[in-house]
């Protein structure tokens, strides 16, 4: 069976000002020739599919073109089936809506209650997969529906799929039909209660955190797992979340989802918890991350398996700091793809989007460099450019304009200051005795030096202009 790991399309972001949709579209359209040329099973949306909870008309056209084509492939001989989930981007209701009415091959899990519902997969050569979808967990609004399924579990339902799978899904039934009569795990304590010693703990008290809600969730999630796999020991398992896993490197693109100051979910937390890959999304650079491998009794589960943990990466790099070194088109993007054979996992495979975004760069320099060698090389790429200068050099914007296609980013380091900030002000108000006063301090604090004749010719007329403009007004 296989599968494909992407994440963080973003439909509808611009950079800069610059409309992406084009590369978003060129991007979705290889992705949909992807998966037929690799004859994929399953498609993993992790999360952030739009880039706002209330995209443009533009996006929504777009993600529907995409999304239909999707729903009607079939990829050998049955249905692709296709899990998506909301990121902290993406409004859960407005992704989710109407999702009821989809296609049984289309899995919308934009819902909480369903997280301990996976969706069931079976190859024709009787492979067979759990996909565990989480939605993205904010703790402040996760925590109440969290505690009412640890509750569910632990009052006797053991599993939290009390609901039928279609309405955790929220899209219609699975490739099989889930199993209702398998052996549930833990009976009353299931998801309250230690796995090591069988302990019940009182109350189901969730910590304000990303680590607490995800650690709700997973009692929930591998409590079924475990059910599932007492009656197939070879079940495969992916676990779906969108957040930022301890050890992996963000990037300047991503929007803070801290909270109390902290924004990470340990990474150790998934040790032994039973999954086979641990399909991330939220952080935009591709990347493997490392589970920490620790025995069964310093583990919260005794599942037997550690995951491999990937964050896919978005499709479109959308920050300089994700340009490469030497710069290439697309930006190092990439997704991934997963095969399962005979219970087991191969090593992921690290594909290349191809979306045509042009290389990002970022150059710094002094004017002459910037206007000179790295223009040469550099001036038909999309880049951030910052010039090394002791003073501002007139005209210095339309000259990286005229040197570069698309300068989407100019800064000025200046390298002069005679004084410490800290030792003088801007400007002595105290002793001033005209605006001219105000403004020869300023450009001291500035350039570190008076401002020359044609500078002060230049602000004096300035003074003067406001004076009159000022009177007129008055007049009036």
């Amino acid at each position: 069976m296989r599968v494909l790991h992407t994440s963080d399309w973003h439909i509808g972001r611009r950079f800069k000002g610059v409309d992406l949709l084009d590369y978003q579209r060129k991007a979705l359209e290889w992705l949909v020739s992807l998966i037929e040329r690799e004859r994929v099973d399953v498609l993993c949306v992790a999360g952030d599919v739009y880039d706002a909870p209330r995209p443009s008309a533009e996006a929504v056209r777009l993600f529907n073109e995409i999304f239909q084509r999707l729903g009607l492939m079939e990829i050998n001989g049955h249905a692709l089936q296709i899990v998506f989930t909301p990121g902290n981007h993406d409004s859960a209701a407005r992704l989710g809506f109407g999702a009821a009415l989809m296609r049984p091959n289309v899995h919308m899990r934009c819902d909480i209650a369903g997280i301990g519902t996976p969706v069931m997969v079976e190859s024709a050569d009787g492979e067979r997969l759990a996909v565990y979808a989480l939605p993205y967990l904010d703790p402040d609004l996760a925590r109440p529906a969290l505690q009412s399924l640890l509750g569910t579990m632990a009052d006797g339902c053991g599993r939290a799929d009390a609901t039928d799978s279609r309405d955790a899904d929220m899209v219609g039934t699975s490739v099989i039909a889930e199993s209702s009569d398998a052996p549930e795990t833990g009976g009353r304590n299931a998801g309250s209660h230690d796995t090591r010693t069988g302990k019940r703990h009182a109350g189901h008290t969730i910590q304000r955190s990303h680590e607490g809600v995800m650690r709700a969730a997973l009692q929930v999630a591998t409590a079924d797992l475990a059910a599932r796999r007492a009656e197939d020991p070879r079940l495969n398992a992916i676990l779906m979340a969108h957040a930022f896993v301890s050890g992996a490197a963000s990037s300047d693109s991503e929007r803070n989802i801290s909270v109390g100051g902290v924004d990470s979910v340990p990474a150790e937390l998934f040790s032994n918890s039973g999954f086979d890959y641990l399909a991330l999304g939220h952080l935009h650079r591709p990347q493997k991350v490392t589970i920490p491998m620790k025995s069964v009794s310093e583990s919260r589960y005794q599942l037997g398996r550690t995951p491999q943990a990937r964050y896919s990466g978005s499709l479109l790099a959308y920050s300089f700091s994700e340009s490469q070194k030497p710069p290439v088109e697309g930006n190092g993007k990439s997704v991934v793809l997963l095969d399962f054979e005979d219970g087991e996992l191969s090593e992921p495979r690290v594909i290349p989007v191809e979306s045509g975004e042009p290389p990002f760069v970022q150059v710094s320099g002094t004017m002459d460099e910037i206007l000179g060698p790295y223009a040469e090389q550099y001036g038909s790429m999309w880049a951030s450019v910052t010039v090394r200068v002791s003073e501002f050099p007139h005209g210095a914007y339309q000259k990286i304009d005229r040197a570069y296609a698309h300068a989407l980013e100019k800064n000025f380091e200046y390298s002069q200051r005679p004084q410490s900030q800290e030792t003088r002000n801007m400007a002595d108000l105290k002793q001033a005795t005209d605006e001219m006063d105000v403004l020869r301090d300023f450009v001291r604090f500035s350039l570190g030096r008076a401002p020359s004749q044609a500078e002060n010719d230049v602000l004096h007329d300035a003074v003067e202009t406001v004076r009159a403009n000022t009177r007129g007004e008055a007049a009036q």
